[in-house]
């Protein structure tokens, strides 16, 4: 079995709006973010995949979505 090595995480609280082709845009909230990838709170689940648009903080990044559950997501940036 492979183990994942994620690079170290920080945690914030910080308003995000998650833009996406198959999804109207999204307010959500980043819980964690590292150079490579976060983890957000969303008020409902999302498809997995690529596509999408993450703007926070006066910024916006193309990300996947690894995965995801009802209440959370974790992505990382392509950018």
């Amino acid at each position: 079995m492979t183990s994942l090595v994620h690079k170290p995480r920080i945690a914030v609280s910080e308003a995000a709006i998650l833009r996406g082709e198959r999804i109207e845009d999204i307010a959500c909230t980043i819980v964690d973010v590292s150079s490579d990838g976060f983890r957000l709170t969303v008020p409902r689940g999302i498809p997995c995949g690529g596509g999408y648009r993450l703007s926070y903080g006066g910024e916006e990044h193309g990300v996947v979505i690894r995965w995801a559950s009802l209440e959370e997501a974790g992505g990382q940036f392509l950018d």
